[in-house]
């Protein structure tokens, strides 16, 4: 109902678009100015404003504009959150102005398969976008005439307490994307005193990452049926000094990851030359 409410509404407004002259485009320069017709030219455009006014607070286009919204999503049309056109493209890091600037520079480079294991959601990847748009209803508190010379960001988790609250959640397959894989993750974290959770589809070694972090890195594990694997994992990251255990129990009922099936077709190569059960 409100998508045939927004067509017509559409076709009444778009009828009643004026020209550069004030006039609909309908109309012919100097026929309104003849014969006294001028304050008729005055009423039309009067009962115009009062249309429009009217339209926009009918209730029939409540909500029309995230049904609009709804629509272009379904056809795949997706909000801009960076750079599309080549030639703005990033070259380097530290031309990005956000980190979205690196996604489509991604699409570019990293094989297809690759690039949609990163980009892929589940589904119709209807929760990535919730998330994003999510996050950006998260808004900076300005606060005036405060003294910001020394700020405070730390927090405290399970008794260890944190300089930032930024934390690298868990993601996998890093050599996929990058040679050093996970330890150039872990370096970054160091740097920048960030807690690391690492995945438990890691790329490298949990000792490996944990002596480049400079402190233990908490471990994700994948819920699985096999109890000797998930205690082996478990064991393992224990022995390392992993002091904290993240759970992902999401993917018992497996998962229909879309974007990466259709990436994956567009991607020429022998998958099965480096995985050893072809992509997965």
């Amino acid at each position: 109902m409100r998508r045939v409410a927004l067509a017509l509404a559409s076709a009444v407004v778009a009828a009643l678009v004026l020209d550069c002259t004030g006039r609909a485009p309908y109309m012919v320069p100097g026929l309104w100015e003849e014969e006294g017709m001028a304050s008729i030219d005055e009423d039309i455009a009067l009962n115009r404003r009062r249309l429009l006014a009217w339209l926009s607070a009918s209730p029939l286009l409540a909500g029309s504009g995230s049904a609009f919204c709804a629509d272009n999503r379904a056809a795949g049309i997706e909000p801009i959150t960076a750079p599309t056109v080549p030639v703005s493209l990033i070259t380097d890091p530290k031309q990005a102005i956000n980190v979205f600037d690196f996604e489509p520079v991604a699409r570019n480079v990293l094989p297809p398969a690759h690039y949609g294991y990163v980009a892929t959601g589940v589904e119709d990847d209807a929760t990535l976008r919730a998330n994003r748009e999510a996050f950006g209803k998260f808004q900076l508190r300005p606060r005036r005439l405060i003294d910001v010379s020394r700020v405070d960001m730390s927090v405290e988790l399970f008794g260890e307490k944190w300089e930032t609250p930024i934390a690298l959640a868990p993601t996998g397959s890093h050599k996929m994307l990058f040679p050093e894989g996970e330890l150039a993750t872990a370096r970054a974290a160091r740097a920048r005193k960030h807690l690391q959770i690492l995945s438990n589809m890691s790329t490298t070694a949990v000792e490996a990452v944990n002596e480049a972090r400079g402190v233990p890195v908490w471990f994700q594990l994948y819920a699985t049926n096999s109890w000797e694997v998930a205690s082996a994992l478990v064991r393992r990251a224990e022995a390392a000094g992993c002091p904290v255990l993240t759970l992902t129990v999401d993917r018992l009922a497996g998962r229909n990851i879309e974007t990466f099936e259709r990436y994956k077709r567009l991607d020429s190569r022998n998958c099965a030359s480096c995985h050893d059960n072809g992509l997965q």
